[in-house]
């Protein structure tokens, strides 16, 4: 049997390419560790990934930052406080000018922006900053907008692809839609696994 050279060429090139990524990973890693407030054992960073202030991050154990994701503030001195076993998959934006905690086990899905500020209706305002919480097992679907006016994300809630969501949402609440209304419940992790 004759080999075919395009496919050599094809798994060679995505051999090539998984060995790059592996060690754009480990590189990206040791810099965030070396450069952030704190961050757990077992928490990855793919290349790409920037925080505006790494002095206010801190990053808990076995998280995975995608390639893409960017944390910025408008205002010194802000904090980003990340859970346990927390996901950001690529290119999501979190604003963290007015402060920002992610609970253990969330998981924010691609292109989704997280707001802790506005500017009012004078986008040349000084910033107004409003922290915000998001609970523990929270799923961001991707490409939702979370506006700053909501303030918390309950436990176990589930915020739907593309919503847009502008009030607090409760524990165990799904969520979507424009803008974001409620549309079902989910059980709690415990009662899941029963």
């Amino acid at each position: 049997m004759r080999l075919n050279p395009l496919i050599a060429a094809y798994w060679l090139g995505r051999a090539a390419g998984a060995v790059y990524r592996r060690f754009g990973i480990i590189c990206a890693t040791q810099i965030h560790v070396a450069t952030l407030k704190s961050v757990g054992k077992g928490s990855r960073f793919q290349s790409g990934v920037r925080f505006a202030d790494p002095r206010g991050v801190r990053v808990g154990k076995n998280c995975y930052f995608w390639k893409g994701c960017n944390a910025s503030s408008e205002l010194p001195g802000t904090s980003l406080h990340i859970g346990d076993h927390v996901q950001v998959n690529r290119n999501v934006h979190l604003d963290i000018t007015g402060g920002l905690r992610i609970g253990d086990g969330s998981m924010i899905s691609e292109d989704a922006v997280i707001y802790t500020h506005d500017h009012g209706l004078d986008p040349h305002a000084p910033p107004q900053p409003r922290a915000k919480e998001i609970g523990a097992d929270v799923w961001i679907g991707m490409r939702a907008v979370i506006l700053p006016q909501c303030t918390q994300i309950g436990r176990g809630a589930v915020i739907g692809a593309g919503a847009v969501v502008a009030t607090n949402v409760a524990a165990n609440t799904v969520v979507a839609g424009n803008p974001a209304r409620v549309i079902g419940q989910r059980l709690p992790m415990a009662q899941a696994a029963e």
